[in-house]
């Protein structure tokens, strides 16, 4: 007898199949790959999220370069300030100049935080004789963001130092055909100086360099002299 009839499959039982079967092996597929397409999901929710962020930066960028570009200090005349440096047309570094008191100078500085994202690369103070003060700045740009710490880049603490004479000793001086220079130690530490010097952790700057004493000149006005040491190791 053939065995054939009983192994006999029918064609159209392959595409009979009953929905009762087919939905757990749908669900088996789903849980095998719900893994793998979660993880592409977030991937794609990231990657738009830091597109988007990317784009709103660029866009406070551009805002703030238009801002470096054509922004004029009318409460401050005294302030010059110009593009020092730029990338791709947006600037990079930015430079600060002026003469004024200590409180226009913080007035203009809180000014130019709130308005600019800026980072403190070199700042220059010198003590006019009237008392203003010169200071030139060179910042860099950083992208704008809405929390930002602010800084106190001041000369002055915008209090009195009292000077106390035993801190202070004048080592020796150095003078050439323009400019004079003095070796001086503050509180043990050593400083070069000429005249205009700033020297913020005393309070005080250097009105004159001479041969042999260094004048020292306060915020107020009042001024103090350092000698150099006699021969038996005292200051005047």
């Amino acid at each position: 007898m053939s065995l054939f009839p009983y192994l006999k499959i029918k064609i159209s039982s392959l595409y009979t199949i009953k929905g009762s079967v087919v939905l757990p092996l749908v669900m088996l597929q789903l849980a095998a790959w719900y893994p793998f397409l979660s993880q592409v999901q977030d991937d794609m929710n990231r990657h738009t999220r830091q597109k988007d962020r990317a784009n709103h930066e660029w866009e406070r960028v551009k805002q703030q370069a238009i801002k470096l570009h054509t922004i004029s200090f009318i409460d401050e005349p005294w302030a010059r300030h110009h593009v020092v440096a730029t990338q791709t047309n947006i600037p990079t570094k930015w430079s600060l100049e002026g003469i004024a008191s200590v409180a226009e100078w913080q007035g203009l500085l809180e000014k130019i935080e709130v308005q600019f994202a800026v980072g403190l690369l070199s700042v220059y103070w010198q003590r006019e004789d009237d008392g203003q003060w010169l200071g030139r700045f060179l910042f860099n740009i950083n992208v704008p963001k809405a929390n930002r710490e602010y800084h106190n880049w001041l000369p002055s603490k915008l209090r009195a130092y009292r000077f106390e004479r035993k801190d202070w000793h004048l080592l020796s001086t150095v003078r050439t055909d323009e400019s004079a220079s003095a070796l001086v130690t503050y509180k043990k530490s050593r400083y070069w100086v000429r005249k205009g010097s700033w020297l913020p952790e005393a309070g005080l700057s250097v009105n004159a360099v001479s041969f042999d004493q260094v004048i020292l000149v306060a915020k107020d006005g009042s001024k103090q002299s350092l000698i150099i040491r006699e021969a038996d190791g005292q200051d005047d």
